[in-house]
């Protein structure tokens, strides 16, 4: 495949993952913008194996500050936007990590890796703690203004490990079982603590930050 046609299918899916979530805006507890937040760091995968030139790299990320800093304040696609937090950049400081990562980590093959790690633990593992949060969220807690539930960051923890876990097992020929338990705990604090959405700036940056110190 070229990496144009790689340039496009990453979009297309996108697309397709923001109408999915779009049918979905009628079920409570935020599921529509949830599913977004998980379905898109699968972009990872097709960026991964199908562009190499930094252009036809970074244009997704680029094209997606842009967007969402509009759809965060025109609220054209409101499922993506946040109904119960004060900031709804949340979708731009995703997008903006994902740049960020791609622009340290993505052309060196040693350090590929990393940004992978961080925008699966960012897509699955804070995705999956905000939708258990809403859906089984019975023990509230507050540090530094981010309002979590104890329930969310346990799912946090565990997809993060199943995540880490099973991209290293793809990756690497022998997966660290001190980075199975240091992301997942280390990420799992940083969204504990982070609030307005700035788990998705923090989480998939320590993360992938977590591995660059591992490796050197």
């Amino acid at each position: 495949m070229s990496e144009l046609a790689g340039l496009g299918l990453g979009f297309i899916y996108i697309v397709v993952v923001i109408v999915i979530a779009m049918s979905l805006a009628k079920f409570p507890y935020e599921i529509s913008r949830t599913f977004a937040h998980i379905m898109t760091a699968n972009w990872w995968f097709i960026a991964s194996y199908t562009m190499a030139s930094y252009w036809v790299v970074m244009a997704t990320p680029i094209f997606f500050i842009l967007f969402n800093i509009l759809n965060a304040y025109f609220n054209w696609i409101p499922c993506l936007n946040s109904k119960s937090r004060t900031s709804n950049l949340g979708t731009v400081y995703y997008a903006f990590s994902v740049f960020i990562l791609l622009q340290l980590f993505f052309f060196d093959p040693n350090l590929k890796i990393a940004a992978g790690l961080g925008i699966l633990v960012m897509g699955y593992g804070d995705g999956f703690a905000a939708l258990i949060g809403q859906l089984l969220g019975k023990h509230t807690y507050t540090i530094f203004k981010g309002h979590k539930t104890i329930e969310g960051s346990l799912a946090m923890w565990v997809v993060s490990a199943i995540v880490v876990y099973g991209y290293l097992s793809l990756t690497t020929p022998v997966v660290s079982l001190w980075m199975v338990l240091m992301i997942p705990i280390l990420s799992t604090l940083i969204e504990a603590i982070s609030p307005y959405g700035l788990d998705n700036l923090f989480v998939p940056l320590i993360t992938a930050l977590i591995y660059f110190v591992y490796i050197f």
